[in-house]
């Protein structure tokens, strides 16, 4: 029996190899001063100005569920895809800031460490299953360095992909009879930390083929009571764990309005069109991309020759393994995923299974094939060092293997390349530098086609906009309707020419572009009532945070108060420390109060972020009671 403490030894220099093989695989970002992977306008434009908000927040001592920098207001914790319940992401945000902002060293070594991350999850799936150190080193790095991983670049997907090793890890050490009630229970909660972690399409696929992997391991023995036990345990604690995002982002969706490829807006209740799901498949034809580099269409099968090979050989030596069986089964269930619409039972899943109909992107199930893969070529390489008495098989494995990575490997942007966003948003610094220099509350609107990137969210400013997949309803009726500046306090518009005749330049920035103000805007803060008052009302901002706003408002008459702010569920308001409901009006917030002084505090306290934490807490707990029972 080997020591454990060499056990140890060898599993920590596996972990240390992978590292030095993914940062070196992506030199570029963690070498280099002159890539980047934020080159691409989503991640430019929306995911490094979310980042740098909450960053800013969780340095501040505050846990950001509202951004007040987009739309008058908008919630965070709602929209899913800025992570904020991903605990991962918590380490970034507390990394120390450069003038506001997370430096981009940190922001590559962050996108790095998540491959990282993957690699190590699909490493520890394959020891599990019995692979030798060497061959689960090769099937860490398959998972991480090629394919979906290596190729996508939204960091929101990439952890929430990288959680599905271990979600298979767990089923199958209940399948094998391992501690079977305490694996599904990890199993739920490793498939409840996707669903946290910032994007729900590849969490939901996943669900799906587990679920299926769940029903084979009922039918096996349906008669054994406690395998249907398994299942309750599984599916309970991955509703519980995923509950903290899950409870808010349904609460958003039935507030708002999405975009997601249709011809048309879709409200809460409207099922994204099926026609969408065929235009973001996979396809028949890029089937040949899994070993051949460059064809693929909306996801990278890429896996290369060598995977596949090995693969293939543990499904022959291997063949009587019911572990070779599951993960042929996770490789081909994935696969067909993907293909979408040229895989004709698709339409059924996408009809009759719960949540699928929202993930519009098949194509990302091609993950699932891949760690499928992985596995099977991590087994693969020890099966051939034991049929071919050759024991340096995994080592010249994993030697093609990253040759064919590296001729394959993510195309990342340079950032003095013409136009970059890079450069862009350092040109227009000025434009931030002066608008927080003025008094008072006011947003701000700016031309998309000169500022296409989230300004509100990447400097700290209120702003009329943003970049996005969804808009509250509340505040899409808004949109163009002349009164919207007034109501909102739109005071300054940033483009080349006014937006407006009243309009007037004050300042003009280095790349061109001018902010103008209108001074028929004034704060958007005033009071509202049935009948006139023969007074004049005074009101004062006291103090403005994203989820505080307080206000000394004194009043000649009673009336409603009322502040620019978007209404939305989970505002709560407090006149002179007594809870006042929030009143609804033009979309904004207004509260009711009586004559004379008062002090008026909203806060942001959304009873599904309450109630979502503590279910995903209460999840937890059912694991470590298991787990500790076991």
């Amino acid at each position: 029996m080997t020591p454990r403490w060499r056990t140890r030894l060898a599993q920590i220099v596996a972990l240390l190899a992978l590292l030095l093989v993914t940062a070196g695989f992506y030199w570029k970002l963690t070498i280099s001063r002159e890539w980047t992977f934020l080159e691409g306008p989503d991640l430019a434009n929306v995911v490094r100005p979310w980042l740098d908000f909450e960053a800013r927040e969780f340095h501040a001592g505050r846990f950001p569920l509202w951004d007040p920098y987009e739309w008058a207001g908008h919630t965070l914790i709602g929209q899913v895809q800025p992570g904020i319940t991903n605990p991962l992401n918590w380490i970034l945000f507390a990394m120390p800031l450069r003038d506001g902002h997370i430096p981009l060293t940190t922001l590559h070594w962050y996108w790095v460490l998540i491959h990282w991350l993957g690699a190590m999850f699909c490493y520890a799936l394959c020891r599990d299953l019995g692979a030798g150190y060497m061959a689960s080193l090769l099937g860490g790095c398959i998972f991480a360095l090629a394919g979906f991983l290596g190729h996508t670049d939204w960091p929101q997907i990439l952890m929430s992909s990288i959680w599905v090793p271990l979600v298979l890890l767990f089923f199958a050490r209940a399948a094998r009879g391992h501690t079977p009630a305490s694996s599904a229970a990890l199993c739920g909660a490793a498939l409840g930390m996707a669903f946290l972690s910032g994007h729900h399409v590849v969490p939901t696929f996943t669900m799906v083929l587990v679920g299926a992997l769940w029903l084979v391991y009922i039918a096996l023995e349906w008669h054994r009571p406690a395998r249907w036990g398994h299942v309750a345990i599984f599916a309970s604690v991955w509703l519980l764990v995923s509950a903290a995002q899950v409870l808010p982002a349904i609460e958003y969706a039935k507030q708002s309005l999405r975009w997601a490829g249709a011809a048309e807006p879709l409200r809460w209740g409207q099922p994204v069109p099926y026609d969408v799901h065929a235009k973001y498949s996979l396809g028949w034809p890029s089937v040949g991309g899994i070993v051949l580099p460059g064809i693929s269409l909306h996801a990278n099968p890429h896996v290369g020759f060598v995977a596949v090979a090995l693969a293939l050989a543990a499904l022959w030596y291997r063949r009587r393994d019911a572990c070779v069986r599951w993960f042929g089964l996770v490789a081909v269930g994935g696969l067909l995923l993907a293909l979408g619409k040229d895989f004709p039972p698709y339409w059924l899943i996408y009809r009759f299974v719960p949540m699928v109909e929202k993930a519009r992107e098949p194509a990302m199930a091609i993950v699932l094939c891949q760690v499928g893969i992985a596995v099977l070529a991590a087994l693969g390489a020890d099966a051939c060092r034991r049929a071919w008495r050759h024991r340096w098989i995994a080592v010249l494995a994993l030697g093609l293997f990253l040759g064919e990575a590296v001729y394959d490997a993510p195309r990342l942007a340079r950032f003095d390349r013409p136009g970059s966003y890079a450069a862009l948003i350092r040109g227009q610094a000025d434009i931030a530098e002066f608008l927080k220099a003025q008094p008072g509350w006011f947003r701000v609107d700016f031309d998309e086609n000169d500022v296409p990137y989230n300004f509100g969210d990447l400097y700290g400013i209120e702003q009329f906009g943003g970049a996005g997949s969804s808009l509250p309803l509340r505040i899409h009726r808004w949109l163009g309707n002349p009164a919207a500046p007034r109501l909102f306090g739109i005071r300054y518009w940033v483009g080349r020419r006014p937006s407006d005749p009243a309009q007037q330049e004050v300042f003009r920035s280095r790349s061109g572009l001018a902010v103008y103000r209108d001074p028929r805007i004034a704060e958007p803060l005033w009071t509202w009532r049935d009948l006139p008052c023969g007074a004049t009302d005074r009101l004062r901002v006291v103090s403005r945070q994203p989820e505080r706003f307080v206000i000394e408002a004194d009043l000649a008459c009673p009336g409603l108060v009322v502040a620019g702010d978007s209404y939305y569920p989970g505002w709560r308001a407090w006149v002179d420390g007594e809870r006042r409901p929030i009143q609804e009006l033009d979309a904004v917030r207004a509260v009711r109060a009586g004559a004379g002084r008062h002090v008026i505090e909203f806060r942001y306290r959304p009873a599904s972020v309450y109630w979502g934490f503590g279910l995903t807490v209460l999840g937890f707990a059912l694991v470590a009671f298991l787990c500790w029972r076991r």
